[in-house]
């Protein structure tokens, strides 16, 4: 047999160094730094939650009640010392008003979007999973209630029932849920052929179980973005109310009603008067449109 060759040693291969991980000398808050994508969502949302605690913590904030009168200090400017915002010509504190306003205002705006909201998505969802006569006769009816002009159904209602916050808050729910039942019911009918609803049927659930577990999450974030323009739909609705004297009851302050009494006032040089309640709300709807458009581009991935 021939002899073999003894085996030739090869030279190590010579791995280029890693360069030395850099890491942060500031671990902790510097590491979970946020993405901020949009600082005007960030924004919006620092403005509702200064706003929302500002009614919460109202009388913690001024110690004026916002419906007594003060015959000694009527039509203050703003800067006057005791009222930092003026006073009205019944020498009600203002900002005492714009405070507690806020709070009936806010309240209408919230209470009106969710029995919007849960209304109109119960609704779709029977009309996307229910017999064939009861989706015609939901998709009919508010088709029909679409093409009447919303303000004189809303003050219709108000007129029949009389001003009150429940009148106003069932008002803007009863003529604002046909959008929420037609998207959440085009949703919920685009989902029902998908190949996870079709195994949940096969696996013996009812139709009542793939809605709740299995449709109704999946229609969620159209709805979200809704939502949040209800809201202000809801509050430039009460201000809209109040200002025609339809709404809250003049004794109760809201935004809309400090607008309705500062209407004679407009060529007194009680500026401020329209000013500050005018301003809280375009504030408010501006924010609440903000991040409704944010949610309807699923910015920030929160679903």
């Amino acid at each position: 047999m021939p002899a073999t060759s003894p085996p030739v040693a090869r030279p190590p291969v010579k791995r280029p160094a890693r360069p030395p991980v850099r890491r942060s000398a500031r671990p902790g808050f510097m590491a979970a730094r946020l993405p901020v994508r949009r600082p005007g969502v960030w924004a919006a949302g620092v403005v509702l939650a200064v706003l929302g605690l500002a009614a919460v913590c109202a009388p913690l904030l001024t110690s004026y009640d916002p419906i007594a009168t003060d015959t000694t200090a009527t039509g203050l400017a703003p800067g006057s010392p005791g009222h930092s915002l003026g006073t009205d010509l019944l020498g009600r504190d203002l900002l005492s008003r714009l405070l507690y306003g806020a709070r009936t205002s806010l309240l209408v705006g919230l209470a009106a979007a969710a029995i919007t909201v849960v209304g109109g998505l119960l609704l779709g969802g029977l009309a996307a999973v229910g017999p064939r006569w009861l989706d015609e006769l939901i998709s009919r009816v508010a088709d029909v209630l679409l093409s009447l002009p919303m303000l004189i159904v809303v003050l219709a209602l108000a007129a029949v029932i009389g001003p009150s916050l429940t009148t106003v808050i069932l008002a803007v729910a009863a003529t604002s849920w046909m959008p929420v039942a037609l998207v959440a019911r085009a949703e919920l009918i685009s989902q029902r052929e998908r190949l996870y609803v079709r195994a949940a049927y096969a696996l013996g659930l009812s139709r009542g179980e793939v809605l709740r577990r299995h449709l109704l999450p999946g229609a969620v974030p159209p709805i979200a973005s809704i939502a949040a323009f209800e809201v202000a739909h809801a509050i430039l609705t009460e201000s809209t109310l109040s200002f025609l004297g339809l709404g809250v009851p003049p004794n109760r302050p809201s935004w809309g009603n400090l607008l309705t009494e500062a209407q004679a006032h407009l060529l007194t040089g009680e500026w401020y008067t329209v000013a500050f309640p005018a301003a809280c709300v375009v504030v408010t709807i501006l924010a609440v449109n903000v991040l409704a458009s944010a949610l309807d581009r699923r910015e920030g991935r929160a679903w």
